[in-house]
């Protein structure tokens, strides 16, 4: 096999909303299909070069759509010689389908891709089973979504992050701080405009009156003070719990959008590439700490490089948790001075299927910032 290499050229973004927010009328595919046309505009790859296949994932799936990346796709100004494949890993989707991407192109299958994520908690779908007989009268009940088949493993995220609180002794303060700081950072960057280049605005539709457009993260919260986290109660746990809607990022809406190429087609085309792809790493760990895969990913991605984790002069680490992150930041041995500098899903929103794009993008656009 031919020895290929794999770059990024670029990528886009939605602003993320709140739930019930902003974009809440905008469903899963829909919000992945304005990414990809931002992505196409920004690198005008339309004009150059034919766009082999995309990627994209989601937690939730979309309501709309049975394949969403093709649902994306067909709703987008690729056209049907495209191929779309559909990616669920739940947070790890948008950083999943890079890695299928990346690894079709590896394989000589591919020279464009297009590879990310999307999600609408606000859209999100409730399923019904088709079993339940109508002449028993018994209403059909929702299903609940389900992480493991194993009725005691099937625990809620937030109680996850609890069991981090008490398995690192992590008090509630410090989880407030740095969700504090997080709110900060990401107040510091959109004030400086850092976002400005990957965010790609969203046209939303207003009865009389001209569209809105939404270009800028609506999740976080610019006024916020350590006063304000400390006075909010436990969410998840009554009266004792340490994780609050505070301390935890959000349900959120938005899309990401990542363009790959072997580094040939780069150089064909005349375009300098952001990144390159060196290697990647997997892990994954007991549904009870969920928060902690992470952790075993950086060790089997340090393995196989042979880089350590002082090697990085920037990192991201989502967000999902305070307690989350702060777990790995302790088994790490995480700087946080380079982590996260411009805020993550606490601060950011975390719509949950295109953030493993969203920090890959950030993490980018900040490293060609600072040099």
């Amino acid at each position: 096999m031919i020895q290929r290499e794999v770059v990024i050229v670029d990528g886009v973004r939605t602003a993320f909303g709140r739930m019930g927010g902003t974009i809440k009328d905008i469903y899963a595919s829909k919000l992945g299909s304005i990414g990809i046309d931002g992505l196409l505009k920004k690198t005008e790859i339309k004009e150059k070069a034919h766009v082999d296949s995309v990627f994209l994932g989601s937690a939730t799936g979309c309501s709309q759509a049975g394949n969403p990346a093709r649902h994306a796709v067909l709703g987008s100004d690729l056209g049907y010689e495209t191929s779309a494949s559909y990616v669920e890993m739940q947070c790890g989707s948008a950083i999943d389908s890079i890695n299928h991407a990346a690894w079709k192109i590896l394989a000589n299958q591919a020279d464009i891709i297009i590879a990310g994520g999307m999600e609408s908690y606000s859209q999100m779908a409730i399923k019904f089973s088709m079993a339940t007989q109508p002449y028993k009268l018994t209403p059909p009940m929702p299903i609940p979504p389900q992480l493991s088949p194993v009725p005691e493993e099937c625990i809620g995220m937030g109680i996850t992050a609890e069991n981090l609180q008490e398995m690192y002794d992590i008090p509630r303060e410090a989880s407030d701080e740095f969700a504090y700081n997080s709110q900060m950072r990401a107040r510091a960057a959109m004030n400086a405009g850092y976002f400005n280049e990957e965010i790609v605005p969203v046209s939303v539709p207003r009865r009389k009156k001209d569209p809105l457009i939404f270009d800028k993260d609506e999740h976080f919260r610019p006024g916020i003070t350590m006063e304000d986290l400390q006075k909010l109660p436990a969410a998840f746990v009554p009266k004792i719990g340490k994780v609050t809607a505070g301390n935890a990022s959000g349900l959120n809406d938005g899309a990401s959008a990542i363009m790959l190429m072997s580094a040939d087609k780069a150089k064909e085309l005349g375009l300098t590439p952001l990144a390159r792809i060196k290697a990647s790493g997997k892990g994954a760990c007991h549904p009870a700490v969920m928060g902690l895969s992470p952790v075993p990913a950086v060790h089997d991605l340090t393995k196989r490089s042979g880089l350590k984790v002082d090697d990085f002069e920037l990192i991201e680490v989502n967000e999902a948790f305070a307690a989350q992150y702060l777990g790995c930041e302790i088994e790490l041995g995480l700087n946080r001075e380079i982590t996260n500098v411009n805020g993550s899903g606490i601060g950011l929103g975390h719509p949950v299927g295109s953030t493993g794009a969203r920090v890959i993008l950030t993490l980018m656009y900040a490293l060609r910032k600072q040099g």
